[in-house]
């Protein structure tokens, strides 16, 4: 087993993300009602650069985008033919970027829920904020926790987890879960609740952290929003909707 999530995606996920292409309908959908091409864009944990690449099909050209696994970047320069998107390889909680540098952020591919302390989370966000220009906008994906949640089945793993962990005596918040599938098979690991851990967020908490950091939200949703066109202004208004997937948020500076 992997003993973090650094060494997660250096091994066994490792192949899928190098050479992934295209964009997700989400991801789709947001960029063609938020995102401008003529902006100066970063991607933060950019893998194989699959998101950046599209971007540029699309006509943009100012692009740049980190990873905190040094294969990754070495991918992604491989992958850009043109060798004009800029890539490095960087930790999302420790920026070697100005201030202000950027006028589009982009945090997608839940980046954010794969640090493991919550004190490197909330860096990483505060980085982010750091980064973007006034008057600049920010997308963010998280796991979500809701979501997770309105699944039976895994409404059943999780309270396995809770029974494991109290007969460990261990305190660790059942927003920490482990892997499921590692490598495109099962992890029957997880059933043991082995590190490495993701951090499946509650809406209101991605939300606040985003706030603490001086971010304003202007849209939010699941993929059943985003899909549908039915992003909301707060996350509290999505309470009693149906959720799917990812929590996605637009947010300004």
């Amino acid at each position: 087993m992997p003993d973090d999530n650094k060494e997660v995606y250096s091994t066994v996920e490792f192949d899928s993300w190098a050479h992934r292409g295209g964009l997700i309908p989400s991801e789709r959908i947001l960029f063609e009602k938020h995102l401008a091409s003529d902006a100066d864009t970063v991607e933060a944990g950019t893998s194989g650069g699959r998101i950046l690449l599209e971007l540029q099909k699309r006509g943009c050209s100012r692009l740049w985008g980190f990873d905190y696994v040094p294969e990754f970047i070495e991918q992604a320069r491989k992958r850009d033919v043109s060798g004009k998107i800029s890539f490095a390889v960087m930790d999302a909680t420790r920026l070697d970027y100005p201030d202000a540098k950027f006028q589009q952020i982009i945090y997608l591919q839940q980046i954010i829920s794969l640090i493991e302390s919550e004190e490197g989370r909330g860096r990483a966000v505060r980085e982010a904020f750091r980064i973007l220009r006034p008057g600049g906008t920010a997308f963010f994906s998280f796991l979500c926790a809701e979501s997770r949640g309105a699944s039976s089945a895994y409404r059943w793993f999780m309270g396995w987890i809770r029974l494991l962990r109290a007969l460990r005596f261990s305190r660790m918040s059942i927003q920490y879960q482990p892997w499921l599938k590692l490598g495109g098979r099962i992890n029957w690991a997880a059933l043991l609740d082995r590190s490495p851990h993701v951090y499946w967020y509650q809406m209101a908490e991605a939300e606040a952290m985003l706030a603490a950091a001086g971010f304003k939200v202007v849209a939010v949703g699941t993929d059943e929003q985003v899909t549908a066109g039915t992003m909301q202004a707060a996350a509290r208004l999505l309470r009693g909707l149906p959720l799917r997937g990812h929590l996605y948020f637009v947010c300004a500076k």
